[in-house]
């Protein structure tokens, strides 16, 4: 897999842990959260919508993750949330999506699981949305993932299956990728 680089999320207290960040409520994490507060988009959007959420604009584009190589945004964006009294969480992104490419620093980091979402925007995940109400012959591992390669890998064909047998749109439709993630430290 490539590294791909870093999400920002908003912290939330919820035992999933993986790239869904499309919540807007405190139960639910929020990807990119400071492009959302007036104040502080100015700073922060446009460099997201150029070097990051490019594929928001062109979903035909599947050769790139919506995560972050730049050390320098990164900072400035948890400085700004730290003055801002906001938490956050760190997520590597690992994918075989081949860009962005991260020349990942040697960070403290904890193995989290593997997801299965959307490579731009939310990162909408069918991990977390569908395997409790539709898949639950799954078992996830503490942080609500996948713990290996081969456990995602058949839920996605089990996916596929049920898709072939059930009316269009029962599931989500859309440009899933399968990450693997790490919490990291700065």
């Amino acid at each position: 897999m490539i590294v791909n680089g870093i999400v920002v999320q908003k912290y939330s207290d919820n035992s999933y842990k993986g790239i869904d960040g499309s919540g807007f409520s405190e139960n639910t994490a929020q990807n990119w959260f400071l492009n959302y507060e007036e104040d502080a988009a100015d700073c922060f959007e446009a460099f997201y919508d150029e070097n990051i959420g490019k594929t928001y604009w062109d979903l035909s584009d599947h050769t790139w993750i919506a995560a972050c190589n730049d050390m320098d945004y990164i900072y400035n964006y948890i400085k700004e949330a730290e003055k801002r009294n906001i938490k956050y969480r760190l997520l590597l992104c690992e994918t075989d999506v081949p860009d962005p490419k991260f020349d990942c620093p040697d960070f403290k980091k904890i193995f989290l699981g593997y997801d299965y979402a959307y490579a731009a925007g939310d990162n909408y995940s069918a991990v977390y949305n569908e395997i409790p109400f539709v898949f639950s012959q799954f078992r996830l591992n503490q942080y609500g993932l996948f713990q290996t390669r081969e456990e995602i890998e058949e839920y996605i064909a089990e996916r596929e299956q049920f898709k072939l047998t059930h009316p269009p749109l029962t599931l989500e439709e859309g440009d899933f990728v399968v990450f693997r993630l790490h919490e990291i430290f700065l």
